[in-house]
């Protein structure tokens, strides 16, 4: 009997202990994680965000290629509209790869639609702040990356041939592209692409009286056509790098 109060005793000691603890010291609230290798979409319900919860969500990701993911974010349910901010980091989701993009589900597709290149077997983690239920979606896309990092091995391009490349998140690298001009003409090119933040593009040449540089940002990276000058035969350089360190996306680039 005496066995059975000491017993008794000390499980009474031990849950008095459980119950100071979680009121002196609860438990923060932890909001949804996902990973997007697994599936495609990530459902956040609004118990679970960042206004209920005060974390974020972690969606990992790992890229199987070269190449660019499309993240949307579409509201949750038949009413009401989701807000939020993504940004994407790194492995160890200490270092930002990019700036906060807000989304606004009652808004046009562009307001929550966004960009990233990503390069291959590098793991990711876009960080979601949602406010209100939201399904999040990825979608990746195959695309070649050139590897002429230097102005001295910069990869030909022929007229009207089409190069595809991307500036992956995070990578300091830059592209580089020579065209070799047979007579004097103007010199005209043609770019294309989608990027969270900005791309800069640098030409350059033996000719150029200045070397000419455009910086373009997110969604004004598309379809705009440049003519440089009126140049002499020679060789001459396009540079398409990251403008800073928080810029990622894709591009398409051609001379005519």
């Amino acid at each position: 009997m005496r066995y059975f109060k000491d017993f008794a005793g000390k499980i009474s000691l031990a849950l008095c202990a459980v119950l100071l603890f979680a009121v002196f010291c609860p438990v923060e609230a932890s909001a949804a994680t996902g990973n997007f290798n697994k599936k495609k979409t990530v459902v956040i319900a609004q118990e679970d965000d960042f206004s209920h919860t005060q974390e974020y969500t972690w969606i990992k990701y790992k890229a199987p290629n070269h190449g660019y993911i499309t993240v949307t974010a579409q509201k949750k349910g038949a009413s009401g509209a989701a807000s939020g901010l993504f940004s994407l980091y790194d492995a160890k989701k200490k270092t930002p790869l990019s700036g906060d993009y807000a989304y606004n589900t009652a808004g046009a597709a562009a307001s929550y639609t966004v960009v990233y290149g990503v390069k291959k077997k590098t793991t990711y983690y876009l960080r979601v702040a949602a406010e209100g239920a939201v399904s999040v979606k990825c979608k990746f896309t195959k695309t070649s990356k050139s590897y002429a990092n230097k102005k001295a091995n910069a990869q030909n391009l022929a007229k009207g041939k089409l190069a595809k490349g991307i500036m992956a998140a995070g990578d300091n690298t830059a592209d580089w592209y020579k065209v070799t001009v047979p007579k004097k003409q103007y010199l005209n090119f043609y770019f294309s692409g989608k990027a969270s933040g900005k791309i800069q593009l640098t030409f350059s040449g033996s000719y150029l009286n200045t070397a000419k540089r455009y910086v373009v940002q997110g969604d004004e990276a598309e379809n705009r056509a440049y003519t440089i000058e009126r140049v002499q035969p020679g060789n001459y350089y396009v540079k398409v790098e990251r403008a800073d360190s928080v810029s990622s996306g894709f591009y398409t680039l051609k001379w005519y």
